[in-house]
C-alpha cells in the first residue's frame, strides 16, 4: 500500500513538472507587423510551434476592432452558445460579448469575441503583470512581463486609421 502511494505521489509530482514547464516555454508572440501588405496582426500566448496556447488577439491592420480568441473554457459550457468573457489586468477589465466554438481537442468550447482596439485593458496591458480572463467560471491567466512593448506595437497596428 505504501508503495502504491509513493507512486502515486510520484507521479502527481512528475505530472504538475510537465504542467509547469509547460506553463514556463509559452510566450507572447507577435506576427504579421514583418509583412508590408499584412492583412491579419496576431499577438498570442503560448508555446511556439505547438498546438498549446491560451488564446490570441487578432486585427485586421487598421481596422479598429480586435478578435479575442481563448483556446479552452469550461466543461460546464457548450459550443454554440452565447457567453461574456471578462478581461483583467489590476482594476481595469472589459466584457467581451461572443460565442462558445467547438474544440474537440481539448473537449471543452472555445471563445470567440471581439472589442474596439481603444478599449482601455489593451493600455493596461502594457504596463500590467498578469492578464485574467473569465468565461463561465474558468479562469486563465497569462504573465504579462516583456510582452508591453509587443503590445503596444499591436495596439498601434490595429487603432482606427
Amino acid at each position: 500500500m505504501q508503495r502504491t502511494c509513493a507512486l502515486a505521489g510520484v507521479l502527481s509530482l512528475i505530472a504538475l513538472s510537465g504542467v509547469s514547464a509547460q506553463n514556463d516555454a509559452r510566450v507572447w508572440t507577435l506576427g504579421g507587423l514583418e509583412e508590408k501588405d499584412a492583412d491579419s496582426i496576431y499577438l498570442g500566448y503560448g508555446v511556439p510551434e505547438s498546438d498549446d496556447s491560451l488564446g490570441s488577439f487578432t486585427c485586421a491592420p487598421g481596422s479598429g476592432v480586435v478578435k479575442i480568441w481563448v483556446a479552452e473554457t469550461s466543461d460546464k459550457l457548450k459550443a454554440g452558445d452565447k457567453a461574456t468573457a471578462v478581461l483583467s489586468v489590476g482594476q481595469k477589465t472589459a466584457k467581451v460579448t461572443g460565442k462558445l466554438v467547438p474544440n474537440e481537442e481539448a473537449g471543452v468550447p472555445s471563445f470567440e469575441g471581439s472589442l474596439q482596439a481603444k478599449e482601455p485593458i489593451f493600455a493596461a496591458m502594457t504596463n500590467g503583470e498578469t492578464l485574467n480572463i473569465s468565461i463561465g467560471g474558468a479562469q486563465r491567466t497569462a504573465p504579462l512581463a516583456d510582452a508591453a512593448d509587443k503590445f503596444k506595437k499591436f495596439a498601434a497596428a490595429c487603432a482606427k486609421r
